[in-house]
């Protein structure tokens, strides 16, 4: 029976900007102004930035020519939630959902912060992940987590949450509390227009993937394929259903078929020198009669 792919990507017509949306100012436990921090992203050659400082809102900042700057939020209280694109406070002293019933609310997107943080990998309970609705997605890469305990990956987490049936976006940030933390992980966002809300649009659409350094050029599909071109990548991997690698390239352009063997959805990882990677968003998979395709 023939497949459905749904492919967030735009084919044409579109420009790719680089952002950070997890940082932290002197606003709460970061080191540098609001100001300061604004103009090392814009030298490093970012096109857009959030300050997420913990439970206060750093806006309005004055930002540097050329820098998009959104408002944000990192909510805490609980398991830590990124409120993006919100222009008013969101109180802590609430229940998780209600954290994301707020930046819904207020017109922000939501996303799940450091999962694997902590000594037990577990800042973020699975379960309590599995039972949250209406956020964007979830951290897979954060890098301040590099110098802590846990794991800066959570991709391992991002799969389980594709395999029960969410359809969450896969965020890499640095949480950068200092300069030094600045351009580990960063966010390519596809828009048509060099704007707040295009960049907005984009992110609660998927149209973005997830870099520590590789650079992904184009994501397609063609018919029951899906195709990716990185030109500083070195091996190209292939993810369906529960984290299972179903295809493997060394090369810079790959395509793989779907088949049934990769279940509900296509996730790609582009792997480049000194363990640098770039991830795409998935790729979900339907039957032709609409169902969702089932892992053999």
């Amino acid at each position: 029976m023939p497949r459905a792919l749904t492919c967030p990507y735009l084919i044409e017509g579109f420009q790719w900007l680089r952002g950070n949306v997890h940082t932290h100012t002197t606003r709460s436990d970061g080191a540098l102004t609001p100001e300061e921090t604004a103009a090392r992203y814009a030298e490093r050659g970012y096109d857009f930035l959030a300050l997420s400082d913990h439970d206060v809102l750093t806006w309005p900042v004055e930002p540097p020519p050329g820098l998009i700057l959104i408002p944000a939020i990192e909510v805490g209280g609980g398991p830590h939630i990124l409120a993006v694109n919100v222009e008013q406070p969101i109180s802590r002293d609430q229940s998780r959902q209600d954290v994301l019933n707020s930046i819904q609310a207020a017109g922000g997107l939501a996303v799940l912060n450091h999962p694997n943080w902590e000594t037990h990998f577990d800042h973020f309970p699975q379960s309590v992940m599995q039972q949250l609705e209406d956020y964007a997605g979830i951290e897979i890469y954060n890098g301040v987590v590099e110098f802590l305990e846990g794991s800066a990956l959570a991709t391992d987490r991002w799969d389980r949450l594709l395999s029960a049936g969410k359809r969450v976006w896969g965020f890499a940030h640095d949480d950068a509390h200092h300069e030094f933390a600045m351009g580990r992980g960063w966010l390519m966002v596809q828009v048509q227009d060099r704007t707040r809300s295009a960049l907005i649009d984009a992110l609660r659409e998927g149209r973005f993937y997830a870099s520590t350094g590789v650079t992904i050029e184009r994501i397609w599909t063609e018919d029951e394929s899906v195709y990716v071109h990185a030109p500083d990548a070195d091996r190209i991997r292939f993810y369906g259903q529960w984290g299972r690698m179903v295809q493997e390239v060394d090369s810079q352009t790959a395509g793989y078929r779907t088949g049934g063997r990769e279940g509900t959805y296509v996730r790609i990882e582009c792997l480049g020198r000194g363990g640098r990677c770039a991830w795409t968003q998935p790729i979900f998979i339907e039957d032709g009669d609409g169902g969702q395709n089932t892992a053999e």
